[in-house]
């Protein structure tokens, strides 16, 4: 498939276990939870996820109970732990099949406990504390939630065996106030913990760190780390740009279909936003938004085709996307395009292409469809 497919995600194994790798060394003692929810983040969870294994990954984070299930069938047997709401219902498969819920609320700590006493079975739990996310968790700042906080640390149907929260700035290293938040956010989460045991509740396995904060402060690291976006060679921000030494491990491309010289005043694709002013040669790709590679790239990105910028021109379509070629010699059907990832001395990054649109690099590749293969280079 590597040479049929008109669109392809080339998935670098070697560049996955240089980043768990230079992880590893700067996370310390702390246990190294590999984030994998959202197919890997679009990496293809069935391979990474037991390549990560075998690297060592202590723990698995995934956001849904389907999610949790695929990975017991690719032969995971190490901790996973479900960072969102499961039905209560599924208590005895979560049971059975050993999974970790989290469970961040008195009304489902409830539910959830209720579904066990049903079902007969003890569903081991992370507590998740909210710290100053604002999304899910028992409020720390809150006298009831802490009550509800211990009373589900005590619940007979659950075995704790973690607490954690989330930090909602630790990407933004160069804002005052937003590494003053996060301090206070670990403060806050601190405290929590502190109130569990003070009561003569275990809260087990503490975490907080995301991919930002592990590296940025030695002191939260904890029990544990959330290793997501840097496990795939990507800076969880801007400002954390070049602060590791990480490797994409996914790179994207097609083949140039078709090459056409256009006439000055021939206009391209949708809409006719793109008009030529003089003779020009233009590339058809494969590609298009039903594969993840937005429309509102025409226009704005480049594509590399022989170690050469080509930028994108008129409107990108469902299936199609064309390229300025006029200042590539040679270009022919068949050669290799580059969407993402390097070639010869040009590089064009899941970060460029995000900032193209102004999102992040996580959508960029948790936004690529089932239609892209994958294809797995060791």
């Amino acid at each position: 498939m590597e040479h049929t497919a008109r669109i392809r995600a080339e998935i670098r194994l070697d560049h996955l276990r240089h980043n768990y790798q230079v992880i590893r060394s700067a996370i310390g003692a702390s246990r190294y939870l590999a984030v994998v929810k959202a197919d890997a983040y679009g990496h293809g969870a069935a391979v990474v996820a037991p390549a990560l294994q075998k690297l060592g990954a202590d723990w698995f984070g995934v956001a849904s109970l389907e999610e949790a299930l695929a990975l017991r069938e690719a032969g995971i047997f190490r901790p996973v732990l479900i960072f969102g709401w499961t039905d209560p219902s599924c208590a005895a498969v979560l049971a059975e099949k050993k999974i970790t819920q989290t469970v961040y609320s008195r009304e489902y700590a409830r539910a959830l406990a209720e579904a066990a006493q049903q079902a007969g079975v003890t569903v081991d739990v992370h507590l998740k504390v909210d710290s100053g996310m604002g999304r899910l968790g028992f409020d720390s700042r809150n006298k009831e939630d802490l009550e509800a906080l211990l009373d589900a640390a005590r619940e007979s149907r659950f075995r704790v065996t973690g607490t954690f929260t989330h930090f909602a700035v630790a990407d933004e290293p160069e804002n005052p106030e937003s590494v003053s938040f996060t301090r206070q956010q670990f403060q806050r989460f601190q405290e929590a913990c502190a109130y569990l045991t003070a009561h003569g509740a275990d809260p087990g396995l503490c975490h907080c760190c995301n991919s930002a904060a592990g590296l940025l402060f030695p002191e939260m690291r904890l029990d544990m780390v959330r290793m997501g976006i840097c496990t795939y060679g990507m800076d969880p921000s801007n400002q954390m740009a070049g602060r590791v030494d990480l490797r994409p491990v996914m790179s994207l491309r097609s083949v140039v279909s078709l090459v056409k010289t256009i006439r000055p005043g021939d206009t391209v694709s949708y809409g006719r936003i793109y008009t030529a002013t003089e003779e020009r040669r233009i590339a058809t790709i494969p590609v298009g938004y039903a594969d993840g590679y937005l429309r509102a790239l025409g226009g704005r990105a480049d594509v590399l085709i022989r170690g050469r910028r080509a930028p994108v021109v008129g409107r990108v379509c469902m299936d199609q996307m064309m390229a300025d070629v006029t200042e590539i010699p040679g270009v022919a059907m068949g050669d290799v395009v580059t969407l993402a990832g390097t070639d010869g001395q040009e590089t064009i990054t899941m970060d460029e292409l995000a900032g193209l649109t102004d999102t992040i690099s996580y959508e960029k590749v948790c936004g690529l469809t089932q239609r892209v293969i994958r294809v797995y280079l060791d």
